[in-house]
């Protein structure tokens, strides 16, 4: 598969993914995607993201507290 980005051959990768559904955030840990070392870009195969979607829509995850550093993006 190529990026649909750079158009650079994708490689498989597991590891953790940041999906943004609706608004909300989630962090997917060991989740297999498609990753183009070129640019970064991530993409799922159809099979992981039905069955992602899935488990969102039955609320089957658990909701944890996460820290992370915040930046702000003003420049002046």
């Amino acid at each position: 598969m190529k990026c649909a980005v750079c158009h650079t051959k994708m490689v498989k990768r597991k590891g953790e993914m940041e999906l943004r559904i609706r608004g909300k955030l989630y962090l997917v840990r060991d989740v297999s995607f498609d990753e183009c070392p070129s640019c970064g870009e991530r993409v799922l195969v159809p099979e992981v993201s039905q069955v992602l979607f899935k488990k969102i829509k039955n609320k089957k995850y658990v909701e944890q507290t996460i820290k992370l550093p915040v930046l702000d993006g003003t420049y002046r």
